[in-house]
């Protein structure tokens, strides 16, 4: 199977102060780096949607791109939305997509979504899912699917829940929620030990 991987380091980073979160340092690394770290060894592909230092996101993967003009300051559909008309991304049999601040990811994620998709072969879109909550930002989806993200933004809608359960999406249960933490603010970063 050919596994792609796109890294959402487009937001505005509010609770962060701003700062452009895949670039934010913890424990010696960038976010970024950390996200790489785990998911690299899973997927035969990483492209990374980021607004700002694209210089420096380019030095961890010849793939990245902004926002479509567009769809700026319309949240994580707008990098969707941008991918829709990426033939790199179009050409992979699966997509992950996961935020730059989830750190800890599982090493098995793709594996397990795989074997999901195995089981439920006339389904597109699946989720994380922990006993405590759905984990929408970390998705993985037949590539297809994004151009049904341009439709879906003109509605105004904007949440990736209502675009999963638009396109039926199922869950996908882990059981470590620690794995699928984010860190969103530096208050994050003091409380939850990576």
């Amino acid at each position: 199977m050919n596994v792609g991987v796109l890294i959402m380091a487009g937001g505005e980073g509010n609770r962060m102060g701003g700062q452009d979160k895949g670039m934010v340092m913890w424990k010696n690394k960038a976010f970024i780096d950390h996200v790489i770290d785990r998911i690299g060894p899973q997927v035969s592909h990483i492209a990374i949607s980021a607004n700002r230092n694209l210089e420096e996101y380019a030095k961890r993967s010849t793939h990245v791109f902004p926002d479509a003009r567009q769809w700026q300051g319309l949240g994580p559909l707008a990098a969707l939305c941008t991918a829709a008309n990426d033939i790199q991304l179009a050409k992979t049999d699966w997509l992950l997509i996961v935020p730059c601040d989830s750190l800890n990811l599982p090493h098995n994620l793709v594996e397990t979504f795989l074997n999901a998709a195995r089981k439920s072969p006339v389904a597109s879109a699946f989720y994380a899912q922990t006993g405590a909550q759905p984990h929408y930002s970390i998705m993985f989806i037949r590539p297809q699917l994004l151009q049904s993200t341009v439709a879906y933004l003109y509605t105004g809608m904007r949440t990736l829940r209502g675009w999963l359960q638009q396109q039926r999406a199922r869950p996908v249960p882990f059981a470590s929620e620690a794995e699928f933490v984010n860190y969103n603010s530096p208050q994050d970063m003091e409380n939850t030990p990576c």
